[in-house]
């Protein structure tokens, strides 16, 4: 078993590598990308490394006062946004992460990832993972599992792919522990319809499949905290599983 995994890991950092190398190709040809927040040259990615540096500090993101309900970032609020006061979502997340906000560049950014499958943001947003995990004190991913077909239809999903790079490139755990039941997409639906989908969409994987003993705290990986359902619902499914601590990351959060 472990044989395999070191196989697979040099064979996916090879198939890396190589796509990385005709992407530069392919950017010296075309004229390379433009980085759309300052503007310059920026290679294969559309972000330079300045920018990458100056406005992605993970370290910096993790800094602010956030919401000890939700994660979102307080701006005069003290302890819990207003929002979780009147009308919490989360209730079975001990810590929600959400790094950056998901305005102005950041929204092109996901949407280059996510829907034009920009993949070389990949390895980028991974490595902003891990240096989350590692500030976090975190070992064990949990992503949010693809509906179904997603894969098989477009060749990938991005959380996939995020964990890749995690565990192969990183030496991160990941444990895909959880099975998505739903078919639609959660941002087709309104914010009544995903409240509703609370505790339907997921469930935990046969109980063949299940580790032994399951880990006694996990983060759920998703790509950006909306409404906060996606992340209840798997926390929810994953601590009547067994799982005593359930924390969330995500690269973005709406406002």
């Amino acid at each position: 078993m472990k044989k395999n995994i070191i196989v697979m890991r040099y064979f996916f950092l090879f198939k890396f590598y190589v796509l990385t190398f005709f992407r530069k190709i392919l950017s010296f040809v075309s004229g390379g990308e433009i980085c759309i927040v300052c503007g310059k040259e920026s290679g294969i990615l559309p972000l330079c490394r300045d920018c990458i540096k100056s406005e992605y500090s993970v370290e910096r993101a993790m800094s602010f006062s956030v919401c000890k309900v939700c994660g979102k970032k307080l701006v005069v609020e003290k302890g819990i946004c207003t929002v979780c006061r009147e009308n919490a979502v989360v209730h079975s997340v001990d810590r929600v992460i959400s790094l950056y906000d998901y305005r102005l560049w950041n929204k092109d950014l996901l949407f280059f990832w996510k829907i034009l499958g920009l993949r070389g943001l990949s390895s980028l947003f991974a490595a902003f993972v891990y240096e989350s995990l590692v500030l976090a004190g975190e070992s064990v991913v949990v992503p949010v599992p693809p509906r179904k077909g997603k894969i098989r239809k477009k060749g990938w999903d991005q959380i996939d792919e995020l964990c890749s790079f995690l565990k192969y490139r990183h030496g991160v755990c990941v444990m895909p522990l959880l099975v998505r039941n739903s078919v639609s997409e959660q941002k087709k639906l309104d914010r009544e319809g995903r409240l509703k989908s609370i505790g339907m969409s997921y469930s935990l994987l046969e109980k063949e499949k299940l580790p032994e003993k399951m880990p006694k705290s996990v983060v759920i990986l998703d790509d950006i905290f909306t409404t906060g359902a996606t992340v209840e619902s798997c926390a929810r499914v994953l601590k009547e599983g067994g799982v005593e601590r359930v924390t969330a990351l995500t690269l973005f959060t709406a406002a």
